[in-house]
């Protein structure tokens, strides 16, 4: 592991790898992720069984806003091979313990043409998946490392769970064996995390070493995702992969700390967020309720209303709920920020409110036509 000595930076300081056109494929390359599962979830639901020909070893896209996952053969369309298709196991909740599944998360894909190998994650789609969202709570990005960051403990878990320990119901000091409710078949490909795939496919293949650059991308929970694996390549090595990678996020919500985004000084990192988009303000930035501006009066009643003020709003609306920290101190100010929440890299927002939450953060109508929409600016 290499660790870089350079200063902070909160935007890229030099022109990003991702035009209009690079976030529209990008884009399209999600939808497809998203089109596979949700058709594999439909079978599995329905049939029993896995589609054929849904996992195949070469996809068709292109960066043409009209891009249909569902028939991608375009006038413009290029091949991908697929390197693995990314998978995760989850629990069936917890009335169904003894139960869980696998579902296609992603895929890891080459384009041979340009030289470039992609990460693709999709968004947040079952239950599981938005229980971990919830779990705001710091963890350390690598365990026994705190000077390396904190991270969002949900992220985290979706990040480096396996199929093994997610399905084993721990007892004590047994861990009990649970069998598939449905899902894909436990076979090696798909019995491991998103991280020790990426450690498979991307970093013993040495991909740096060929020539390629590496696109990650994700929507929403697939965002933050992107991020965990942006920074799980320099974690490993700084050096070979700052110049050679580039993360596009839509929609993403923060990840983690000051000290988890410093991995990506200097690292070409782009997000695509609209401003009507409730995901990318969660986690709350900070746990810290009062800071030194509570003591620009000297009046304590005054300062007393306010305190009261924000508890009362906290208890109503739990809006840092789940965060660890002792929320009615008043701070030191630097520690605080070493324990907010931050985003990180350049920034392109786009305003469009569609009426409803999940519309506004929609990734197939919405962020593409944001990609048009910012790129016209």
């Amino acid at each position: 592991m290499q660790r870089k000595q350079t200063a902070l930076r909160m935007a890229i300081n030099h022109p990003s790898r991702i035009s209009p056109l690079k976030a529209m494929e990008l884009a399209n390359l999600i939808l497809i992720s998203y089109y596979r599962n949700l058709k594999f979830v439909e079978s599995m639901s329905e049939y029993g069984k896995e589609p054929p020909g849904l996992f195949t070893d070469s996809l068709m896209c292109c960066d043409h806003p009209g891009f249909n996952e569902e028939s991608p053969e375009h006038h413009a369309s290029q091949s991908y091979k697929v390197e693995s298709w990314i998978w995760s196991t989850e629990q069936m909740g917890p009335l169904h313990r003894f139960m869980h599944r696998t579902l296609p998360f992603g895929f890891i894909a080459s384009n041979e043409l340009s030289r470039e190998l992609f990460i693709v994650l999709r968004g947040t789609i079952t239950s599981y998946e938005w229980k971990h969202n919830l779990i705001v709570t710091p963890a350390s990005s690598i365990e026994g490392a705190a000077n390396l960051g904190k991270v969002h403990s949900g992220f985290h878990h979706m990040f480096n769970a396996t199929h093994k320990e997610v399905s084993a119901l721990q007892a004590g000091r047994f861990s009990i064996g649970t069998g598939d409710f449905y899902g894909a078949e436990n076979t090696p490909s798909r019995s491991g995390s998103i991280k020790s795939t990426i450690a498979e496919y991307v970093l013993n293949a040495a991909w740096h070493r060929k020539g390629y650059r590496i696109y990650i991308t994700g929507h929403s929970l697939g965002g933050a995702l992107a991020m965990l694996s942006g920074f799980y390549l320099l974690t490993h090595d700084y050096e070979a992969y700052k110049d050679i990678l580039s993360v596009c996020t839509f929609g993403a919500p923060r990840v983690g700390n000051q000290d988890f985004c410093n991995w990506f000084d200097g690292v070409d990192v782009v997000r695509y967020f609209n401003t009507e988009d409730v995901v990318p303000t969660v986690p709350p930035p900070t746990a810290s309720l009062f800071g030194s501006d509570m003591n620009e009066t000297n009046n304590e009643k005054v300062i007393a209303l306010k305190e009261d003020g924000y508890r009362r709003f906290d208890e109503t609306y739990g809006v840092t709920k789940g965060l660890t920290y002792n929320l009615f101190e008043r701070s030191n100010d630097e520690l605080a920020r070493s324990k907010a929440y931050v985003h990180t890299g350049e920034h392109r927002s786009f305003t469009l409110n569609k009426g409803s939450i999940s519309y506004n953060h929609n990734m197939k109508e919405s962020y593409r036509e944001g990609i048009t929409m910012v790129s016209c600016m």
